[in-house]
């Protein structure tokens, strides 16, 4: 065991190595305002395009947080003899080292009449140059509607994958996967292959199969599809693979996997995810995909969609595992290996709470809405996302405001430059009516300037009324002009040192469990007892990421065999200094954090979103919940080891049966088991929703092949409760 001088001397080392850390970075979803979102990485840019209708448009940055902020270029408008009409889905390539963009578009009015088309550029930079027409890239045996055209490139051949129909030019139902060779990078071969129709169940709201995207990895090709009409909250991500040693012309060496593999999550307002793009992290370290989604929960197939990225984690089996969708305005880190955010001056980058200087109360989002075009307002204080606020430096002296509610960004409503102008919630687009700046006007109060108009942000009619609009107005000098930021939580990096970490959710403290110092302790929740059990000296890695070491113990917090699986438990085991033992620790807001693995990108989280003691800690894909957001608290370090606080057989033995049960298959789609409650007891489980409606009760028996049915269940994230012998345990449940 590490003694108090040796864990105390780490902890200096750590302070100092500190200064010399490169911090990692951070984003919010969403990063953009397009559907059909593409994004690749390239010699120190994001590039960024999608559906914009009428042109093919492009933007970059150096970080997915920065897009936000970049202008929208237009890098290609039809002329005579081109296609006039319905742009979508721009999809750009590096082949032979010149630049191909892939879009589909119309000849006249008619959706009808959608084919695939070709741009080239052999300028190093995409958006410098000049990008030529090459013409339509068909089948020429099967000159018939088609859509969504991506390339595969395998083992030094290149094919064209695509959606279209099986004999009717005039007709785009059912739509169906195709792929075919290419003779170069704007002709195809003729003789296509078919490699999906929209035949399983949960694949036939609108019979379609579109937007295929290929992502090679161990040893495989996978190539994911939206599946379902895009106008429909079934629009969802399903999945073909193949060995990539094997012929992709081939459809019988395809398999078509029978489950969706991505899709809404109700709990967080994110339906109809698809429509996506993979790429790697600036590093090459990870493997990360964009896609659409809108907060629509009938579905929508118009401009509430916007564009939201996290990372692909890898199963134990060699599948890709994309999580869920990740609840908008809450922070996730951002690609390994990403620049430095600007910094900006006056303001620090941070979340803040906006502060009216004439009636003392905060900027709020009208009805905590994440919709385009939500109102803001003066309103009562409150704890609330809605009015809270992150603030980003942009690079050119400016900022973007954009609320933790829903990650909509601050706007002057049409950009217009009048008097009284509304302002609202927008999805962020690059316009100078979304940069704002900050002036000091004394006292410890800012007036906030438009950089498209030159106005300030004024409260109308200089009120204190909860309601109160918030407009743009010629500066005058008053009150209802000026605004005071209260720091809710900068971008303080995390500082070395000994800590009690606390559970946003539970308020409960992250305990070594039983204060058992063997390795392969799980870690669990408890209430804080101020010993070294729940004492976590936390120490730099000197790459961006720390270990998380326990007081009691000596030994660290550490994933099991690396496993990348949603669910592995956090245990302690002896210091390796490998990645399945590295954290990144980020501020989120009100001085809590998130910690993510650095081996599996997943985050710790409590088990179930449980509140109870002895409640288990684990990894989960990160979607940003309360159980998932932690607070570092610094605390002394006690000389003498405190006593263990187990005091009695029956206390240990309830700790024990509630750290013994699993529930499997999560997530599911069609049913879960209940593993590992003692003796010949059965158990009582109930399933609830995310308001914490009860949806459905079983009593099992002890014969552990019961099967819970949750087939019937609306995809999301769940809770349930265990009951067995006085103990109730806690798991959350994913349901595909």
């Amino acid at each position: 065991m590490k003694n108090s001088y040796s864990v105390a001397l780490a902890v200096l080392l750590a302070g100092y190595m500190a200064i010399h850390q490169v911090q990692g970075q951070s984003f919010v979803n969403p990063i953009s305002d397009l559907a059909d979102p593409f994004i690749t990485y390239y010699n120190g840019y994001y590039y960024y395009t999608g559906t914009t209708g009428g042109n093919i448009s492009m933007r970059r940055s150096t970080t997915l947080e920065g897009l936000k902020a970049a202008p929208l270029q237009v890098m290609f408008t039809p002329v005579g003899g081109q296609p006039t009409h319905f742009y979508w889905a721009p999809e750009m390539f590096r082949i032979d080292n010149k630049w191909y963009i892939y879009f589909s578009a119309s000849l006249s009015t008619s959706t009808n009449d959608m084919r695939t088309w070709v741009l080239e550029n052999t300028a190093p930079d995409p958006m410098a140059g000049t990008w030529v027409f090459k013409g339509r890239i068909y089948d020429a045996s099967n000159d018939l509607w088609a859509i969504d055209g991506t390339v595969l490139n395998l083992s030094g051949t290149n094919y064209f994958i695509w959606s279209g129909v099986d004999y009717n030019a005039n007709i785009d139902k059912p739509q169906r996967l195709y792929i075919a060779r290419m003779s170069d990078p704007w002709t195809l071969v003729p003789g296509r292959t078919l490699l999906s129709s929209p035949t399983l169940p949960w694949e036939n709201n609108g019979s379609v199969n579109e937007g295929p995207e290929v992502i090679k990895k161990n040893g495989k090709v996978f190539l994911l599809y939206s599946a379902n009409g895009c106008w429909t909250p079934d629009y969802r991500l399903g999945m073909l693979s193949m060995n990539d040693n094997l012929d992709p012309m081939n459809a019988g060496n395809w398999y078509k996997h029978p489950n969706p593999v991505f899709q809404s999550n109700a709990p967080v307002a994110a339906y109809g995810p698809g429509h996506h793009f993979f790429f790697t992290s600036p590093d090459d370290s990870e493997d990360w995909f964009a896609y659409h989604a809108t907060t629509n929960s009938s579905g929508a197939c118009d401009a509430s969609r916007t564009t939201r990225a996290q990372r692909i984690t890898w199963n134990s089996d060699g599948t890709p595992n994309f999580g869920v969708p990740v609840e908008t305005g809450t922070k996730q880190q951002a690609p390994a290996g990403e620049v430095a955010l600007p910094v900006g001056s006056p303001i620090a980058n941070g979340i803040y709470k906006i502060i009216v200087q004439s009636s003392n109360k905060p900027l709020d989002v009208a009805g905590c809405s994440v919709e385009r075009g939500a109102n803001v307002h003066q309103w009562e204080e409150g704890d609330v996302d809605c009015q809270k606020w992150h603030i980003q430096a942009t690079n050119d002296g400016y900022y973007t405001i954009t609320s933790l509610q829903g990650g909509m960004v601050l706007e002057v409503a049409n950009c217009s430059n009048a008097n009284a102008a509304n302002v609202q919630m927008w999805a962020p687009n690059g316009a100078d009516c979304q940069k704002w700046s900050f002036v000091a006007v004394g006292g410890g109060f800012y007036r906030i300037v438009s950089k498209q108009s030159g106005k300030a942000l004024d409260i109308q009619f200089g009120g204190s009324n909860n309601g109160a609009n918030l407009q743009q107005y010629d500066y005058l000098g008053n009150n209802q002009q000026h605004f005071r930021l209260d720091d809710l939580g900068t971008e303080e990096a995390m500082v070395p040192g000994v800590y009690r970490i606390i559970s946003k959710q539970s308020q409960l403290a992250m305990d070594l469990a039983g204060c058992n110092t063997g390795n392969g302790t799980n870690i669990a929740q408890w209430t804080w007892l101020n010993n070294n059990c729940q004492r976590w000296s936390v120490e730099d890695t000197g790459d961006g990421y720390f270990m998380i070491r326990s007081l009691e113990s000596g030994r660290v917090l550490d994933v099991p065999s690396c496993s990348t699986l949603p669910g592995a438990n956090i245990q302690q085991w002896d210091a390796f200094s490998n990645d399945c033992q590295k954290f990144s620790i980020q501020p989120v807001s009100n001085g809590f954090y998130s910690i993510i693995n650095k081996s599996s990108g997943l985050a710790v989280d409590v088990n179930g979103c449980s509140t109870s003691l002895g409640a288990n800690i684990q990894q989960w894909t990160y979607w940003g919940g309360d159980c998932q957001l932690w607070k570092f608290e610094r605390v002394g370090n006690p000389s003498a080891r405190t006593a263990h606080r187990e005091t009695n057989k029956e206390t240990a033995m309830q700790r024990e049966t509630t750290l013994s049960l699993n529930v499997f298959p999560n997530p599911t789609d069609d049913y879960i088991q209940i593993s590992g409650y003692p003796g010949d007891h059965g158990v009582e489980a109930i399933l609830y929703d995310a308001l914490s409606r009860e949806v459905a009760r079983w009593n099992t028996t002890p014969n552990r092949q019961n099967k819970l049915d949750v087939s019937g269940a609306y995809p999301g994230i769940y809770l349930l409760r265990v009951k067995n012998r006085g103990t109730t345990t806690s798991h959350r449940v994913v349901i595909r």
